[in-house]
């Protein structure tokens, strides 16, 4: 890497990371920043990249003095529900372009604050998208094992892309969420082009392959009878297929939205 030479001085000049003070919007604040430093006269020159890092910086470091989510606190929480951008979005009815600006510096307004922190922090706001249970994979496998059973049919295979199974996983989870308070698998759904869909199925298949069913928490009688009755309800895969895609609630849903658990009481065809 080619060093700088001082403007001033025309000595060698290094590439420091500097904490810095200022007042900003009346709160005194320190801040790191990155800068060309004079090794003989002591002259700071700003990195062509650190414009944008340091306006970030200086909110950052003004966000934590005023209680509010910093910039990566908003992404690693929000990575940490398994939600996208737009799924945050969605969620607290603002455009996706506002949680962009959020995460890259942009202070976000204290009743802003309030409500992204109840839905990325609130494990009951979680629940309305995983059915009131962790993620199982092992029970993913273990239902489509059941359905497979059942239909007389395979249904999850290396390669697939869940067009069926996940809708009978998806009216699984949804019709147990609405008779006993607790959907089968953990998983999430979005409303996909192809219907309900569990989301982020493209990472999932692998794993829920790999994964050992026999692992699972055993199914209770009440959860194999709602599995049963999905099974009789749409016995062939176009069946479940197109009843998916009658249900308001993924007809009224924005293509790429997660599915609320909370919407079970909205099913027709079961």
């Amino acid at each position: 890497m080619k060093r700088l030479q001082c403007p001033k001085c025309s000595s060698q000049m290094e590439l420091r990371t500097l904490q810095k003070k200022k007042s900003f919007r009346g709160v005194d604040i320190e801040y790191p920043t990155e800068a060309h430093v004079c090794v003989n006269c002591g002259l700071e020159a700003g990195t062509v990249q650190s414009a944008g890092e340091v306006q970030r910086e200086i909110a950052d470091a003004y966000r934590k003095r005023a209680g509010l989510l910093t910039s990566q606190e908003i992404k690693s929480l929000r990575k940490g529900k398994g939600l996208t951008q737009q799924h945050l979005a969605e969620a607290m009815n603002v455009g996706v372009a506002s949680i962009k600006r959020w995460e890259t510096g942009i202070i976000q307004s204290r009743s802003m604050d309030e409500y992204m922190r109840m839905i990325l922090q609130d494990a009951h706001h979680q629940d309305s998208y995983t059915g009131n249970r962790e993620t199982d994979l092992p029970r993913i496998k273990l239902i489509a094992k059941h359905f497979e059973k059942i239909l007389a049919r395979e249904l999850l295979r290396d390669g697939d892309r869940f067009l069926f199974l996940a809708k009978y996983l998806w009216y699984a989870d949804f019709l147990a969420f609405r008779e006993l308070g607790r959907g089968l698998t953990g998983a999430s759904y979005a409303a996909l082009p192809y219907g309900p869909q569990l989301n982020n199925y493209k990472d999932l298949l692998g794993p829920i392959l790999a994964s050992d069913a026999q692992q699972a928490q055993p199914l209770s009688d009440g959860e194999l009878c709602i599995i049963q009755r999905v099974a009789e309800r749409f016995p062939k895969d176009q069946d479940v297929y197109d009843a998916a895609h009658r249900e308001n609630i993924w007809q009224n849903s924005r293509m790429g939205a997660l599915l609320s658990y909370s919407s079970a009481s909205e099913l027709t065809e079961i």
